[in-house]
């Protein structure tokens, strides 16, 4: 007889305009009996990959692992992300687990997982302590978004935002990035996400720097958590600004106005890479 699959935390989500309410309730987080709990670290390109999370077509880093995992434990896994990324969006180090009667050391496990496809590298795994989640435990992410100041050679356009002839008022938009740190209502940095779930749009944005990198400009950014495409949006206004269409200020107060709408653009995924998970 198989054994029975782990079944996903479940988790109860509070109002999204209601910073009181439970934000989330997570529960089976205790390591199953007879089991161990994988802790790892994946780096990708995802470029030709469709996002994270689970796709019907097979082809997300999740649907890839779960994969691998089953023909190594010859058992069903269920493999726990620290988030999602979206299709196209790169990953340095993005943490996962997964539970598993398979109990082998890490660096076995890491040897089995050396034949992944192209693009995706799983670099480091240990066994984790019992109460670990690679989400929930999570504390905050930090990511960099690649911005190209001219037209990026052929092996760098996948990993940046070309902007062409245009340049970019790099002075503006570090003042822009100042104004908008600290804890404050997000909303029109948050896309509609087709998930039935509202998060609260009430973010600590701690960290937002512009930095200038030859031709590049590298805009880092730190917070306990993010709204759908927010990232890519706070870079979609920096560069707005950068162009001289808004002033810092302009930014600042669409922001306060909470309303996501076209007037910034959304930066495009492959500029965007998750480059830590804070525990």
């Amino acid at each position: 007889m198989s054994e029975p699959v782990p079944q996903r935390p479940r988790r109860i989500i509070g109002s999204a305009r209601n910073p009181n309410a439970v934000k989330k309730e997570a529960i089976f987080n205790a390591i199953p009996e007879g089991m161990t709990r994988y802790r790892c670290l994946v780096a990708y390109d995802g470029t030709d990959f469709h996002g994270w999370q689970s796709q019907a077509c097979g082809m997300a880093i999740q649907d890839i692992l779960e994969k691998r995992l089953a023909t190594i434990t010859r058992e069903q896994v269920r493999v726990h992300g620290s988030g999602r990324t979206d299709s196209g969006v790169h990953a340095k180090a993005q943490c996962f687990h997964f539970d598993s009667r398979w109990n082998y050391p890490p660096e076995t496990l890491l040897r089995a997982l050396r034949n992944l496809p192209s693009g995706i590298s799983v670099y480091k795994a240990v066994k984790a302590k019992n109460g670990f989640h690679a989400r929930f435990s999570a504390k905050g992410k930090r990511y960099c978004y690649h911005i190209y100041q001219g037209f990026p050679p052929p092996f760098e356009a996948r990993y940046c935002w070309g902007v062409g002839e245009q340049r970019l008022d790099v002075p503006a938009m570090q003042k822009a990035a100042a104004l908008l740190l600290g804890e404050h209502d997000f909303s029109a940095f948050g896309a509609t996400h087709a998930s039935a779930e509202r998060e609260n749009p009430i973010k600590h944005l701690r960290r937002l720097d512009v930095v200038v990198r030859g031709k590049k400009i590298l805009i880092t950014t730190e917070a306990g958590g993010y709204l759908y495409k927010m990232v890519r949006r706070l870079v979609g206004g920096l560069v707005r600004v950068g162009l001289g269409k808004w002033t810092p200020e302009d930014l600042l107060a669409y922001r306060e106005k909470k309303i996501c709408d076209a007037q910034i653009t959304t930066a495009p995924a492959r500029g965007l890479f998750m480059e830590k998970v804070f525990y």
